[in-house]
């Protein structure tokens, strides 16, 4: 059986409000203030790891404003066995907390910035806080361990500097950045935040979709190496375009397809954008399988505080979710969900 990636969504709210994303973040509709004790983290923690998982993601919500985020990055690497710890925000303050990180165990920091404009900073995601998101990345780079950046490309809105983002984080030692599309089926599902960029720019969230090939092709000049990679049994194919400096371009493009499974079946939103790919554990300890629904979680929160068997084959029963994947590609298919 192939195996997923495994997200942890620590918190619930991120204190912005992307046009591209919702308030719970990753996570599919969860009540402001809520977060994961570590207690309950590291339940489920060691019933992942005991499957063969080795790396986490730790997401939101944001990170970087979970209280006891350094304790749970040490104890998932000394008590739980990770070896891969990513921590993923774009709030200024991971860069404060980049030094305790690395000595806790984080082996990566993915940190957000889709603009060099402040003033276009502050109307994607309604927070005035450019410069500081900046410092924060060049603190974690003075780690010493690898920082990847995430960009979202959209439409006629920062799709024009991508180029001269990626040459300024080469500049910064960054070592790779991500470049993702819009979720332009986000906002068929739980709440988003995509009428700010109705208000804004009088776009939906599939107005703000811009192919990614037309971007990877202008970046094909500076590049002197080009992969495609896969991250994770099931992750979705990405092409990597290598700078002479070393840095990485990392470009997930949802023309590529995605990974399916048995929760897909007769789902109305089939085929989606992001579809199978990870397993999250939501901060109201929940198991979530796509951004989409709410519907078809595992409910944790009983079988966590029992411990034992029933946390058992609560995971068990979710990994049994990908049991039967199977790739698709993003070419029209006659065929149903399976």
């Amino acid at each position: 059986m192939l195996v997923p990636q495994w997200r942890v969504t620590v918190n619930s709210r991120c204190e912005r409000a992307c046009g591209y994303c919702r308030p719970s973040g990753e996570a599919v509709a969860t009540p402001k203030g809520v977060e994961l004790a570590p207690e309950d983290l590291l339940r489920v923690a060691r019933a992942v790891r005991a499957r063969g998982i080795t790396s986490v993601k730790l997401t939101g919500g944001d990170p970087a404003l979970y209280g006891p985020l350094v304790e749970v990055v040490r104890r998932l690497r000394d008590e739980a066995g990770f070896t891969d710890i990513e921590v993923i925000s774009r709030h200024p303050r991971i860069g404060e907390l980049a030094g305790d990180l690395a000595a806790a165990g984080v082996t990566l920091f993915n940190v957000s910035l889709d603009t060099l404009d402040p003033n276009l900073h502050h109307e994607i995601c309604n927070v005035d806080d450019h410069g500081q998101v900046v410092d924060a990345i060049k603190q974690c780079v003075a780690t010493g361990l690898p920082v990847k950046v995430n960009v979202v490309v959209l439409s006629g809105i920062n799709d024009a500097e991508v180029t001269d983002l990626v040459q300024m984080c080469e500049g910064a030692g960054v070592e790779s950045v991500k470049l993702l599309d819009v979720i332009k089926d986000l906002d068929q599902g739980a709440e988003s935040f995509s009428r700010r960029l109705l208000t804004k720019r009088g776009k939906s969230l599939a107005d703000a979709y811009v192919p990614l090939g037309e971007i990877t092709e202008g970046l094909r000049g500076i590049s002197v190496r080009e992969e495609t990679l896969q991250q994770g049994g099931l992750g979705h194919p990405m092409t990597v375009l290598t700078l002479a400096s070393g840095m990485r371009v990392v470009v997930k493009d949802s023309n590529a397809g995605a990974w399916y499974g048995s929760v897909c079946r007769g789902c109305v939103f089939f085929p989606c954008h992001d579809a199978l790919m990870a397993l999250r554990l939501t901060s109201d300890m929940r198991l979530q399988f796509c951004l989409l629904r709410d519907d078809n979680t595992v409910d944790l929160a009983a079988a966590a505080a029992e411990g034992g068997e029933a946390l058992e084959k609560a995971v068990d029963a979710a990994f049994e979710m990908y049991a039967d994947a199977y790739f698709r590609t993003s070419s029209p298919q006659p065929e149903a969900a399976r």
